[in-house]
This record gives structure tokens, sequence and C-alpha cells, in this order.
């Protein structure tokens, strides 16, 4: 909402009101005067409501309850004594603008002092009722909007911090993969630095923004697994499904997902026997389904499932900030296969 739209509608709220004043009834009979008179308490009212609305309510609302109760009175004497003069002054006389005389009515006779007092002290109450009603409900709205800014930006160093230890945990698992390839087999050196520079690049860059293409992140899980294949013993079988010509439109936070990946090959591969290991991602509009298969190798059973590490841990307390109530993640550890399945919405 613009600056100015909460002063474009409380004027035409008064002139409203100073339309229903003026243009109702009799109108024929009514001199200038009258609509001079009119004018004058309109503003009366604009000036008490903006005054309670904007310098003394705002004292309650801060905390400064005796400051407000030292000058509430005040103001209302002089909204009531503001009252009086108008009616005492240049409305004192209904003849000076009614042109028809009322049969019966003496305009030259003074009106008690209760008759004087009564009515601004009922419009006053009502008045000052409206604006403590309206400041009230926006105190409270502000209130919320602060607590919800307040936990958006608490979240946001959270998961910028979840984001730091996953990066550096990722890169240091590669950098040892690394370090075994340039031993084992130097010639695959190059191309696997090639790959680890092109993730670094995707980290650095892109997993800065909250979001990312979908494209771009499964990219990056290609990449990953391009890299381990360089690694892989013999009695490993490795199987992928990734979908094709995926819309730009879509997009996911940032490895989000490898974690889940990466703890299948730390934890699921051995050269005492034949393991299988099975990625997958599809698409079907706004959701995803990720499933990764790898076996329960009985030495390695303890950093499967709930006490995966750090990159796996972390990951869960990312989707339960970004995606609450958009996943469902089911972690089995049946027989001698660890299962992970993920369903992410991804238009949360």
């Amino acid at each position: 909402m613009k600056k100015s739209t909460p002063f474009i509608i409380q004027a035409a709220i008064w002139i409203g009101i100073w339309s229903v004043f003026t243009f109702t009834g009799n109108t024929e009979d009514r001199l200038p005067m009258y609509y001079i008179v009119t004018t004058v308490r309109v503003l009366g009212f604009a000036l008490f409501f903006n005054l309670a609305y904007y310098a003394l309510l705002p004292l309650y609302f801060a905390g400064k309850k005796r400051a407000f109760f030292l000058l509430a009175p005040v103001l209302f004497a002089g909204y009531v004594g503001f009252s009086v003069v108008v009616d005492t002054t240049i409305g004192r006389h209904e003849k000076m603008y009614v042109r028809k005389e009322i049969p019966g009515k003496d305009f030259t006779k003074k009106r008690p002092l209760s008759w004087l007092l009564i009515p601004p002290i009922f419009i006053g109450i009502a008045l000052f009722g409206s604006a403590a009603t309206i400041r009230g409900f926006a105190a409270f709205e502000n209130k919320k909007k602060e607590e919800e800014e307040a936990n958006r930006r608490r979240l946001e160093a959270e998961i910028a911090l979840l984001k730091s230890q996953i990066n550096p945990h990722f890169l240091l698992n590669t950098l040892n993969n690394l370090y075994t390839l340039a031993i084992v087999e130097p010639e695959k050196t190059p191309d696997a630095l090639l790959k680890l520079s092109e993730m670094v690049a995707y980290i650095l860059h892109d997993c800065a923004k909250p979001k990312v293409p979908l494209a771009s992140d499964i990219a990056f899980i290609e990449n990953y697994i391009s890299l381990q294949r360089l690694r892989l013993p013999p009695n490993i079988h490795l199987k992928t499904e990734f979908p094709q010509n995926l819309p730009p439109g879509i997009q996911i936070e940032p490895m989000i997902l490898i974690s889940f990946i990466e703890n299948a090959f730390k934890h699921g591969l051995t050269t005492r026997q034949t393991c299988e290991i099975f990625v997958s991602i599809k698409v079907n509009g706004d959701r995803l389904s990720l499933v990764v298969k790898n076996p329960l190798l009985p030495d390695k059973q303890s950093h499967n499932g709930n006490n995966s590490g750090i990159g796996m841990a972390n990951t869960r307390q990312r989707l339960e900030h970004s995606y609450a109530g958009a996943h469902t993640l089911k972690v089995e550890n049946g027989g001698e296969e660890h299962r992970v399945e993920l369903e992410l919405r991804l238009g949360n």
C-alpha cells in the first residue's frame, strides 16, 4: 500500500461525512453560514481523530502509558472546548444560517451548558474509539509483519549456515576422491579436475541464490556422478535416470538433493562384493521424485538412515525450512538395501 493511500481514504471519509450533513434534509432554507459551521465542525472531527491516531495512541502502544493517560484528558477536553466555542460563536444562532424561522423556536435563547457538552462528548468518544480500534488493528498487523520478517531473516541465516556446512563437507569428500584417483589412475585426473571446476563454479555462483533452475541442479548432480564413475571399481554397477529437456521455469533450492546421492556413494560401496547403486530423478509438473538405492553394508549400517553425517542431517533441516508441508521423505533400511524416497512440490 502506498503511503498516500491512508490519507486519500481518510479524506474521502471526511468529505463523505461533510456531504451527509450538507446535502441531506431540507437544503432550500440553508444560508451560507450553515455550510461554514458544518465545515468547521467536520474539520474539528478530523483534527481530533488524527491527533488521537498519530500523536496520542502511539504513546500507548509504545509502552509510554503514563504520558498517554496524562495527555488523553487534555486532548479530549480540547476537542470538547473547541466544539463549545463553535456552538457559542459562529454557530450560536441557527437564524444565522437557516432562512426560514421555525414556529415556537426562540433563536435568541441561550442553550443550557449540558446541551453544549453532551453532543461533543459522545462524538468525541465515538471518534476516539474509532481511532483506537483502527490503531490497534494496525499495531497488531505491524507486529505480525515484524515477527514474520524476523523469522524469515532467521531462517535465511540458518539456511545459509547449513549451506556453508554442506559445501565444505562435499568438497572435502570430492578432494579425497581426486587424491585417490591421482595415485591409482593419473590419466583420468585432468577430466576429473574439469568436472570439479564446473561443480565449484556452480557452488560459488548459483548456490548463493535462494532458488536455481532445476536443470542446473541436475547438471551439477550429473557432473558429480561422472566424477564418481572415474573411480568406481568393476564390481560396482551404477544406474541413473534423469529427466531431459526440463523447462527453465522450474526451480529448486540448490544442493538439496545431492546429499542423498553422496550418501549412497559414501556408504554403499565396497570391493568385497557386487554393489548396485540406483539414482532416479523424475519430474511431473511441479512434482519431483527422487529415489536413491544402495547396498546396506554391515560395516557401514550406522552411517545410513538418520545418522548419515553432516550433509544428510543439514539437508533434512533445509527441507523442513524451505519445503515445509511440501515434501515427504522416506528412509528405509530393509534387508540388504538402503532406500531413500523424496517427493517434493517445487511450486512451494
